[in-house]
């Protein structure tokens, strides 16, 4: 819907997926709407509005969600005000993420991955008097493009690797502008202080690997602006860009595609300060892949389909961050075993991802080897949003951490929200978990958690002095709480499980049971925690050896008399709105009295 009259016109150009909604307001007051397509589309909007004053332009996204794997996003290429042109990124436009209350305003940017309003801060010269009625002239450049602000070399589809590539396009005599490949620029870098190129729209099909070494460090390939440019890797290529040796290298803006099942698109090997960001990856093998490359970033990534890992940080790549990377259906070609795979490198935070529809585990962090070869210390896993994990398997986690080598890790996990974590037989003997601490892990935190609609909640296999508190576990089909000793496979021994305390969780038995264990009887201290929708006629409660009046299996009152749950406690936490699966808690839930921390329901999954 677009007003048809007024003495003001703004033009939204936008698109979207699977039909994404926005309305458009002026100074908070709705002027009209629009619902996208796949390609970007001018939804003109009339209204009247004061003249030679200031106004503020609100685009607000306002349907986001994810079905069936599709996540439904917003593209605001540009907005035009009166014929003057505002993009996304200019320094007069905000995102206020979420409600539109001045509050989680982030910078402007076109991609919308969640609800929210971009507000273009329009001054008085965007409304004249008398406004021209007559559309602008089109634009000399490429739409929705800023024009790079420092030196560089460019890359086009036009272009000649015989040219100077100072150029972002051939002059008009034809005889000066970019490259024509990503090999000459990175030869042009190197020779001169000059240190970025960009890559101009188009598709790229590599012959060979781009290797960068010691002498490319420092260098950025990038995108140019909005323009998608398409680096399709050679299929006889296991690498489409290698990094040894090089540091601070970035990377940024471009779309990977055409890789080998059993390749890597970005492979780095000794490459410190390594930088991935903004880019799109599809298909192929591993996304990308870092090792001993510590202090590396991967952020703000979409990786879809990709063959093994998108994100895999191993061996000695401490420091790495892995944040607000949108990832679907990863291990595509059923290769490796997880989204993000963490191993043999510390210190790594996982933040503010989104992980949808893994085969395996979303997130694994950890060490396999028993020698601590890998260990994996001091991980930081957090904010992050898992969906569907464990889709083709029968034993795994949403979020997975595993620590053979035996000792304190210091891991953290909190606020993380864990749904859909299944099964390929789900009704059979599986060990499938929204969060998992598989096979010794010790020493961590699981705390503030949202773990909802799983087959099983919180697991502890082995391990000790590990502490999971104040998360809300609810709506799983089988047990909401579970520990065991024994790891039994290989002839292994572990040290006895001691000093796990589990405290102040509120687990919802609407669905599945409550507890289980299986022995020794003391491997968790389990106390003060609240339990809604608890049947206390029904047996939910099972542990082995038998240290119940009841058996292996008993009611509330049996638990209680055994010694477990002491200062529990029944109560209606007050969930939001648990029918519709959102089981965060309203302000007024009595939990809080009880000394529960709050936990940032909005802060979780991708930022921007």
């Amino acid at each position: 819907m677009a007003t048809t009259s007024g003495t003001s016109t703004i033009t939204v150009t936008a698109k979207g997926t699977d039909k994404a909604h926005f309305k458009l307001l002026v100074d908070g007051k709705t002027i009209g709407e629009g619902t996208t397509g796949g390609s970007a589309k001018d939804f003109v909007f009339k209204t009247n509005l004061a003249a030679n004053q200031a106004h503020k332009v609100q685009v607000q996204f306002d349907n986001d969600r994810v079905q069936n794997g599709v996540d439904r996003n917003l593209t605001v290429d540009k907005i035009t005000i009166n014929g003057k042109s505002v993009l996304p990124g200019d320094d007069n436009v905000s995102y206020d993420r979420y409600a539109l209350d001045g509050r989680d305003v982030l910078d402007g940017r076109a991609l919308m991955k969640w609800n929210g309003t971009l507000v273009v801060d329009a001054d008085k010269s965007y409304f004249p008097g008398s406004v021209a009625t007559t559309p602008p002239a089109p634009d000399t450049d490429t739409p929705g493009v800023p024009k790079p602000t420092g030196p560089g070399f460019y890359v086009a589809k036009n272009g000649n690797d015989s040219w100077s590539g100072k150029l972002a396009a051939p002059n008009a005599a034809g005889t000066d502008g970019p490259f024509a490949s990503l090999e000459k620029a990175q030869a042009a870098m190197r020779s001169s202080d000059i240190d970025t190129t960009y890559v101009r729209g188009g598709d790229y099909y590599q012959k060979h690997v781009l290797w960068l070494d010691g002498q490319d460090s420092g260098v950025t390939f990038t995108g140019y602006g909005n323009e998608k440019a398409v680096i399709h890797s050679g299929p006889q290529a296991s690498v489409s860009i290698g990094l040894g040796g090089a540091k601070d290298v970035t990377i940024e803006g471009l779309t990977f595609t055409g890789g080998r099942a059993d390749g890597h698109y970005v492979f780095a090997d000794k490459a410190a300060g390594l930088v991935f960001a903004n880019n799109v990856v599809k298909g192929g093998g591993y996304g990308i892949t870092v090792q001993n490359s510590a202090n590396s970033k991967v952020v703000d990534n979409l990786f879809d389909r990709t063959g093994a890992e998108s994100v895999f940080v191993k061996a000695g790549s401490n420091g790495t961050v892995v944040s607000d990377n949108l990832i679907k259906h990863p291990n595509a070609a059923d290769r490796g075993d997880a989204g993000i795979w963490i191993n043999g490198s510390s210190d790594v935070k996982v933040t503010h991802n989104q992980i949808e529809n893994s085969p395996e585990k979303a997130i694994a962090v950890g060490s396999v080897e028993t020698n601590g070869s890998d260990a994996t210390y001091r991980a930081t896993i957090a904010y992050n949003k898992v969906i569907n994990a464990n889709l083709e398997s029968d034993d795994g986690g949403g979020i997975y951490l595993i620590s053979r080598q035996q000792d304190l890790t210091g891991h953290t996990v909190i606020n993380n929200e864990v749904t859909g974590t299944t099964a390929v037989h789900p009704s059979g003997d599986v060990a499938s978990w929204g969060i998992y601490l598989d096979d010794w892990t010790s020493g961590a935190t699981v705390k503030g958690n949202l773990v909802h609609g799983n087959i099983g909640g919180v697991f502890l296999h082995g391990g000790w002095n590990n502490k999971v508190t104040e998360n809300i576990i609810a709506d799983n089909s089988g047990a909401q709480i579970g520990l065991q000793q024994e790891v039994g496979w290989g002839g292994w021994k572990g040290k006895v499980m001691s000093g796990n305390d589990i405290s102040g969780n509120i687990v919802d038995v609407r669905d599945g049971t409550a507890v289980h264990i299986y022995g020794p009887a003391g491997v968790g201290n389990i106390h003060n925690n609240v339990y809604s929708k608890l049947d206390v006629s029904k047996d939910l409660f099972d542990v082995w050896p038998r240290v119940m009046s009841s058996g292996a299996t008993g009611d509330l009152s049996d638990w209680q008399a055994a010694g477990y749950d002491k200062g529990s406690v029944r109560l209606d936490p007050g969930f939001v709105n648990p029918g519709a699966e959102d089981y965060s808690l309203a302000a007024h839930s009595p939990v809080y009295a009880l000394g529960f921390d709050h936990i940032a329901y909005d802060d979780i999954g991708l930022l921007g």
